[in-house]
């Protein structure tokens, strides 16, 4: 039985996710006519995310914030537990970030827009074509110094336990010749769970790990790539 207590953390939240989404969302598109390059529009949709955080009773915790490089690009591992996870990730990293999302989301209203404006990249992934343009079109983002966020899980977990790697997030390191970093959520899902739209506010903590070097021969990078998930899985039991 859903509480009270429930039921105004899931209003609040909605109201506010759609006032916040129309106002900046405008705020994003309007930078976005000034600054080409997106980056005025992602310190808009930066202000969003962590607004959504902070007036929902969401709050974050980072530890490792000094293994973040401010001056140049990097691949964010990181394991996927809830929407949280984006407003989190997005709000408080404090870098250039582009999203690769779905084209799907790029229709809505005002956030699409904004998604736009801050040079985020849609894809398609049922169609093969559309996804190597996006695969390419990250790539050149990161190489204009951007950072991305990449879950490689592919999915949200449906009970907090974290799931196989996909490949795709060492290859766009190894193409691009910046470093992995390690990030481990935890109490992101929680908040929102998988199937559910009922809100329950609580603390995120957020783990970033020293950087890893991504390689050019692809047994190695694959190898790379488990450690990363290795790391992410070993700091969830620690500081869950």
């Amino acid at each position: 039985m859903t509480s009270l207590a429930s039921i105004y953390h899931t209003a609040r939240f909605w109201i506010l996710i759609t006032f916040l989404s129309l106002i900046l969302g405008a705020v994003a598109i309007v930078t976005g006519w000034v600054d080409k390059s997106g980056n005025l529009s992602h310190r808009v949709s930066r202000l969003w995310c962590r607004l959504l955080c902070q007036l929902n009773g969401v709050e974050i915790e980072i530890i490792g914030l000094e293994n973040i490089s401010l001056d140049r690009p990097q691949i964010f591992v990181s394991n996927h537990q809830g929407y949280f996870d984006i407003f989190t990730l997005s709000g408080y990293l404090p870098v250039q970030i582009r999203w690769v999302a779905k084209a799907s989301l790029f229709k809505v209203p005002f956030v699409g827009g904004a998604m736009s404006a801050s040079g985020y990249i849609p894809v398609d992934r049922d169609n093969r074509k559309k996804a190597y343009e996006a695969f390419n079109k990250t790539l050149e983002k990161v190489r204009e110094g951007c950072s991305i966020i990449i879950f490689p899980e592919g999915t949200r977990s449906e009970d907090g336990t974290i799931g196989p790697f996909k490949k795709g997030s060492n290859l766009i390191a190894s193409r691009a010749k910046c470093p992995m970093v390690p990030v481990t959520l935890i109490g992101s899902g929680n908040i929102i769970k998988k199937g559910s739209g009922t809100i329950s506010p609580g603390p995120i903590r957020v783990i970033i790990s020293p950087p890893v070097e991504a390689s050019a021969d692809k047994k190695e990078n694959e190898a790379v790539l488990e450690s990363i998930r290795e790391t992410i899985v070993s700091n969830q039991q620690s500081h869950a």
